[in-house]
């Protein structure tokens, strides 16, 4: 064999690898794709929203806890609870 036509081979086995690899990430992706639109683990916004509202004291335990401060709080509840300005 000569080194051109070495040089060939290593180039379509390359090749090779590199589309079997291709294929084997479209479907991978594809696969996720499908699990994700078929609703699993999906929560809406509003769903979170009336979870944390639910939840309220608990949110605001915790958020004191971790550090937050009195106005983001409030910032925090006005968004969750819906009681914007205006």
């Amino acid at each position: 064999m000569t080194v051109s036509a070495g040089l060939l081979v290593v180039v379509l086995a390359t090749c090779a690898i590199c589309g079997a690899g291709i294929v084997v990430i479209g479907r991978a992706r594809r696969t996720a794709r499908g699990s994700v639109s078929s609703g699993e683990g999906l929560v809406s916004r509003a769903d979170t929203q009336r979870l944390l509202a639910e939840n309220w004291s608990r949110v605001e335990q915790t958020a004191r806890s971790s550090g937050m401060s009195e106005e983001e709080i409030k910032r925090v509840r006005a968004n969750i609870l819906g009681l914007h300005d205006g």
